[in-house]
């Protein structure tokens, strides 16, 4: 694949992610209200199972992912939905509000429900490509 066609993909997807992260950030954001980021939250930890599904899928050869698929979404579509940088500027304006303990939850529950949900991606693909 040209680099020109591997861009146009990884940029496609990531409008798409994009999309979705702005959409779902908003429906929690009216369901829930600004006072903690559980849009934000959400989005990582089904990021991280679906980054665990993609790569579980691109690696088994039950899946057969093309690698232009896998730019698609990993790259693509998962890097425009996921938010890190949006996560880590949260917990530090958590923190500078006074709410250390809410930021240390937040980033806790990020990190570990994020590993979790991965693994459980993996797992479960594994289990369905069977």
């Amino acid at each position: 694949m040209n680099d020109w066609r591997a861009i146009a993909v990884v940029a496609a997807g990531a409008a798409i992610g994009g999309a979705l992260r702005y959409l779902i950030s908003q429906a929690f954001l009216q369901r829930f209200g600004p006072g903690f980021p559980y849009g934000t939250l959400f989005i990582n930890v089904s990021g991280s199972f679906a980054i665990g599904v993609v790569a579980q899928l691109a690696l088994s050869q039950a899946g057969g992912m093309p690698p232009v698929l896998r730019l698609f979404t990993a790259t693509g579509v998962l890097g425009g939905y996921t938010t890190f940088s949006t996560f880590s500027l949260e917990a530090i304006t958590l923190m500078g509000e006074g709410g250390v303990l809410a930021s240390l939850l937040y980033t806790s529950a990020s990190v570990i429900a994020g590993f979790l949900a991965a693994s459980f991606g993996v797992l479960l693909t594994r289990l369905v490509a069977r």
